[in-house]
């Protein structure tokens, strides 16, 4: 099992998504949450100041590939000289809006075939 999962791990740095999924089915992974957070700093065309937009999309899929959840959050802000906390504090922002939707179409639609 530590040699299967170091071989998911192994994987995902890779950037090898099929090694990670066959890595997590040989450990009896029953779904698989795949996201992507981007965000963007530009400065602001009118005001003298920096703006960031952070988007955020994850899917919950079964190990069978059946989609369970696919969602999406997206927030922007005038973030002043740190963006880089001020896109951390967007992203925790938004974490609980995300998870909850996840959660509820987790418990929606799980138990379908």
């Amino acid at each position: 099992r530590p040699q299967i999962a170091q071989a998911e791990i192994a994987a995902y740095f890779r950037n090898d998504p099929d090694a990670a999924l066959s890595a997590s089915k040989r450990l009896g992974a029953s779904f698989i949450l795949r996201g992507l957070i981007s965000s963007q700093a530009t400065p602001n065309p009118i005001m003298a100041v920096n703006q960031v937009t952070v988007d955020m999309g994850f899917t919950l899929t079964a190990s069978n590939g059946r989609l369970i959840s696919d969602t999406e959050a997206s927030s922007a802000s005038y973030s002043g000289n740190d963006v880089q906390r001020m896109a951390l504090a967007l992203v925790n922002e938004k974490a609980d809006e995300v998870v909850a939707r996840l959660y509820a179409d987790y418990c929606r639609n799980a138990g379908r075939k």
